[in-house]
């Protein structure tokens, strides 16, 4: 249906991401990958495309891709939060926290109550080694989004790194408790054991 309604209309960005996301989910990223170069060719600064295509790379772990198309993005509209905080998660996941932190607390200042960002924020202060204030932002992010998995276990890592190791085995005794699936479930399995142990 989505490749009847473009070929109809095959300038619409709308339909163009959502197919191009039904084939990365169907597994082929290539196919989405092309189709989204195929309207970036004809139209570079269309930012939803540029947004989809960025955010396959993301979900494809190609960071260095991924980067430089958020970087394009940036470059366009440098107050997108939601963009500074991938780029920002990004450049943590290649070990850049200076650079990370830099564009997590950009991301902050311009949407200062979004949980993805606050955790963003907080889990690159936490590896900088400022656990303190990772944990207030931490907090923060937990009580907006109670229910994210991902940001209930970062929660748990900085109260643990702070010395607060009850309440971090409670965190991740709810959270486990609750069969959420995410991605650090086994790495927060085996906190969890650590802390029963003492």
């Amino acid at each position: 249906m989505l490749e009847k309604a473009l070929a109809a209309r095959p300038t619409d960005a709308g339909l163009i991401v959502a197919l191009s996301r039904l084939y990365a989910h169907n597994g082929d990223p290539a196919r989405a990958e092309a189709l989204l170069n195929d309207r970036l060719s004809a139209s570079p600064k269309e930012a939803p495309i540029r947004t989809a295509l960025a955010q396959l790379y993301l979900e494809e772990k190609r960071y260095d891709t991924a980067i430089a198309e958020y970087s394009r993005l940036i470059a366009e509209r440098p107050g997108d939060a939601l963009v500074l905080n991938n780029l920002a998660w990004l450049y943590q996941q290649k070990g850049d926290l200076a650079k990370a932190r830099e564009l997590a607390e950009r991301a902050i200042a311009a949407a200062p109550s979004l949980p993805e960002i606050e955790d963003t924020l907080g889990w690159v202060l936490l590896a900088q080694g400022d656990a303190d204030k990772a944990v207030a932002y931490l907090s923060a992010a937990s009580l907006s989004a109670p229910n994210n998995p991902d940001i209930r276990y970062h929660l748990a890592v900085a109260l643990n790194r702070i010395g607060r190791t009850v309440d971090a085995q409670s965190v991740l005794e709810r959270l486990l408790g609750s069969g959420a699936a995410f991605s650090d479930k086994a790495e927060a399995e085996k906190l969890l054991e650590h802390l029963k142990q003492g």
